[in-house]
């Protein structure tokens, strides 16, 4: 990623009231300079900029030797505006030491005149000139080659924008640009690490502020000074900066494998809606990435990145399996109004009458009856009942006691048995008397790395046995980029919190485990997420056999 200045700088174009005209002494040819260089800089002509740097340079010689206290406010704001035009002028021209000079100057008359109760009037306009002042610092630093100059001239830079935004608290842009110097990631032009104080935390809460004056989170209900008007494509920005801090060394272009292995389980704390919350650092930058996102969808950056922190996730709520269950607790009074009805949920006659088509292919009966059905998570039953008259012992699985209370209500009879908790050790307990045919609909998602699950089904599935399981495939777009950036992805954890997985990575854990795939089908507007089509896998799998079919 290429670094580059938060903002360019436009031309400031000062008004000043036309009484200053009556003004004597200096004054008068002061402000006959500063509209002369005013006019020479709005226009892109070649001369125009000499002739505007010449008119300023005219101007500050008129003006008295001290910044006197004395000054009124209209004095004061030819002084300031001068001096600050001029450096503007010098930086585009680029006598970039001349225009630090100049910008000094007005910083140095509004320390005097803040002593003197004029900061008021003037804060507006002094923070222009500090902001001008950080920008200056932050191209010095950036053309700096020694390491010592650099860091001072970044520091230096911190320094003008702090003033800055404590002149004008709503100055969104020296916010950001503060945290460009403290937290900047990536690299340059050059493939060169950029160059910042590598000051993570702080930069965050630096991009932080300047979201929230943007977006009116800061409860000020005050305009913003300089809003830009693409404000939701400055928002994703911010918001895709916060991210990288978070996981600097992913994007860095001479970051230690080492060093990233650890800082993968490292934990960070984002405010989030006022409130802070903690997490892993890689789960945090996967949410601000896909905020970054949702402001603006055609932001290149977040959408990569997305995909490169949520590529094989080990975050998320399926490392957990507490949260699991906390979450269909909850949910359990509407879980089945809110899958079938809201989200249009399709998958479970989809994956009957493709069983059905695997037992076909087998030369098996579509209606021959399994010694023991296992549902895993089975809901309210919905599953269940699309395989209840193929099977003789229908076994239901959750790890949600309310979830299993109404199933039990819902749908009497339906299951023989249940049983409660985590899937992976019930699946081991039925090694001495194995499942036949193993039932989950939408149960895999909530698992990232299947290694441990397939070892399960191994034990539980009898020689001969089946599983058949829907699973979320990635949309069309992430799946190019996941090809592009991680060629050997296997799963995607979702903003939803729920995981992808790659057909090919299913296929190849089935075979190590002694599964064959009889069947895949895709299993596309399986369900819908914010009212788009989710992509679905459909597996049937069978469990390498010696034995008879038809003593399952």
């Amino acid at each position: 990623m290429t670094s580059v200045p938060y903002l360019i700088l436009a031309v400031l174009c000062l008004s000043i009231s036309s009484t200053l005209a009556a003004e004597s002494g200096w004054v008068d040819a002061a402000l006959k300079f500063l509209v002369e260089g005013n006019k020479a800089l709005q226009v892109a002509e070649v001369g125009k900029l000499e002739e505007a740097i010449e008119a300023y340079k005219q101007g500050v010689e008129t003006l008295p030797a001290e910044c006197d206290k004395s000054f009124d406010k209209k004095q004061a704001q030819i002084i300031l505006s001068l001096h600050t035009q001029l450096g503007q002028a010098l930086s585009y021209a680029g006598d970039l030491q001349s225009a630090i000079d100049s910008f000094r100057s007005a910083c140095i008359c509004q320390r005097e005149w803040s002593e003197g109760g004029k900061n008021e009037a003037l804060n507006q306009l002094a923070s222009k000139a500090y902001f001008s002042l950080g920008m200056a610092y932050q191209e010095s630093a950036s053309s700096a080659t020694d390491e010592g100059k650099q860091r001072e001239q970044l520091e230096l830079s911190v320094r003008a924008y702090g003033h800055a935004t404590k002149l004008d608290p709503l100055y969104w842009s020296s916010y950001a640009n503060l945290g460009v110097i403290l937290a900047d990631v990536g690299q340059d032009g050059n493939g060169n690490k950029v160059k910042c104080l590598e000051m993570y935390e702080e930069g965050i809460l630096a991009y932080q502020k300047a979201i929230d004056i943007l977006t009116g989170a800061d409860g000020s209900n005050s305009i913003p000074t300089d809003p830009p008007e693409n404000v939701r494509e400055v928002v994703a920005e911010l918001q895709y900066r916060i991210g990288l801090c978070l996981v600097p060394y992913l994007f860095s272009p001479d970051s230690d494998d080492e060093t990233g292995g650890e800082d993968n389980e490292r934990d960070c704390t984002l405010t989030v809606e006022s409130k802070p919350i903690t997490r892993s650092c890689l789960e945090l930058a996967a949410y601000q990435f896909n905020r970054a996102a949702q402001y603006d969808a055609l932001h290149v950056g977040a959408q990569n990145a997305l995909v490169l922190v949520t590529a094989d996730a080990s975050f998320g709520m399926s490392t957990d399996v507490k949260k699991v269950e906390a979450l269909f607790e909850d949910y359990a009074s509407n879980f089945e109004s809110s899958l079938v009805d809201e989200l249009g949920y399709n998958a479970f006659h989809r994956m009957r009458r493709g069983f059905d088509r695997a037992l076909a292919q087998e030369n098996e009966s579509t209606e021959k009856k399994f010694l023991k059905v296992v549902d895993a998570g089975c809901g309210t039953g919905l599953a269940g009942v699309e395989f209840r008259n193929i099977s003789q012992s229908l076994i239901g699985i959750d790890l949600s006691p309310k979830i299993i209370e109404h199933a039990k209500t819902k749908r009497p009879g339906l299951y023989d048995s249940f049983q409660t908790g985590d899937i992976n050790p019930i699946l081991r307990d039925y090694a001495k008397q194995p499942i036949s045919l193993l039932v989950a609909a939408d149960t895999f998602i909530y698992f990232n790395d299947l290694t441990d699950l397939f070892a399960s089904m191994k034990d539980g599935i009898g020689e001969g046995g089946y599983a058949v399981f829907s699973l979320e495939n990635v949309s069309e777009e992430s799946e190019a980029r996941l090809n592009a950036i991680v060629p050997e992805w296997r799963w995607q954890l979702t903003p939803s919190g729920r995981v992808a997985h790659r057909k090919e990575y299913v296929e190849d854990i089935a075979k190590e485990n002694g599964f064959q795939t009889v069947l895949y089908d895709k299993l596309d507007n399986f369900r819908a997420e914010k009212g788009e089509g989710v992509r679905g896998h459909l597996f049937v799998l069978r469990k390498d056999s010696s034995l008879k079919k038809d003593e399952l």
